[in-house]
């Protein structure tokens, strides 16, 4: 299996596309301006060490910050660093993954998109993989065990999703294995969208169902339909934004998508059960320094 390092510094584009499909490209990414470019039918783990990373696909964009790992296989992908900073990105066409098999997972159809804080043995199993034995002079069976200790430590991970994989519909592991990409499709649109009325429509024509099949779907795996996620996502957002920022509640209402400020106040009073300025003093007493005893 082919392995290939390449570095990318400030300025400098790699289109995956442009290069064979023959095996793993191990992209590491240090300066400002820096862009990647990877093709449908790819899977890519991208883990941000320093810096803000821009992420976009067809249908959405978002941002990875440092520590943050995203594992990315639905369709076309574009990552994009303004600022100086620093990212690794393990791709390959998605067979070739498979080829790395890890033999305790040896029925898995492949990764499902994912997008995780990553802990230290995370970091270390994606920088060892960096590992360059061209430049150590040592054998290519390094990388390989390197990549299947990756792949299994990202199986490892992903142990939630495959057990919400046995709620999905379909009479093969590989039909149900494409109905959970297909509703974290629309969970990942849910999550990095910025408007503040959901379309149900336009998030069940991206898992290609009719919008009452998606909501029955949805709630199956997720014991929620997409419009109750999306409500629990904005009131998490409030708590912190009202709790962990000095933005002035119109500024976080206006973020969030509300009305007004008198809308948001009245909606945040419902979910906590305290007005937003309560919600501020408990925060400000909490961290105010305690008196010795």
């Amino acid at each position: 299996m082919k392995i290939c390092h390449h570095l990318l510094q400030s300025n400098q584009i790699l289109d995956l596309s442009a290069l064979p499909a023959d095996g793993f490209r191990l992209i590491m990414c240090k300066g400002r301006s820096t862009r990647l470019h990877a093709p449908s039918g790819w899977s890519s783990v991208i883990l941000v060490l320093a810096g803000s990373l821009a992420c976009a696909s067809a249908a959405t964009a978002w941002t990875l910050s440092s520590r943050q790992c995203q594992v990315w296989v639905d369709g076309a992908l574009r990552l994009y660093m303004a600022r100086m900073g620093w990212w690794l990105c393990v791709a390959a066409p998605a067979d070739i993954w498979k080829l790395a098999v890890d033999h305790r997972h040896a029925d898995n159809y492949g990764f499902l998109p994912h997008q995780f804080n990553a802990d230290h043995r995370m970091i270390r199993a994606i920088t060892r993989t960096f590992h360059n034995p061209a430049a150590q002079r040592t054998s290519l069976a390094i990388d390989h065990t390197h990549l299947a200790h990756l792949r299994g430590a990202l199986c490892e991970r992903q142990q939630a999703l495959q057990a919400q994989l046995q709620r999905c519909s379909g009479r093969t592991a590989l039909r149900r294995h494409q109905t959970l990409l297909r509703l974290l499709r629309v969970q990942h649109l849910i999550r990095h969208t910025t408007e503040d009325r959901l379309d149900l429509h336009q998030l069940a024509a991206s898992a290609n169902y009719s919008p009452t099949h998606l909501i029955r779907a949805y709630r199956d795996v997720f014991d929620e339909t997409p419009s109750e996620f999306a409500n629990r996502l904005r009131q998490q957002r409030a708590w912190a934004m009202v709790r962990g920022t000095a933005l002035s509640i119109g500024e976080i209402s206006q973020s969030l998508g509300f009305d007004s400020e008198s809308a948001f106040c009245r909606a945040f009073k419902q979910a906590f059960g305290l007005t937003t300025g309560q919600a501020r003093r408990l925060e400000a007493n909490a961290s105010a320094p305690q008196p010795r005893p």
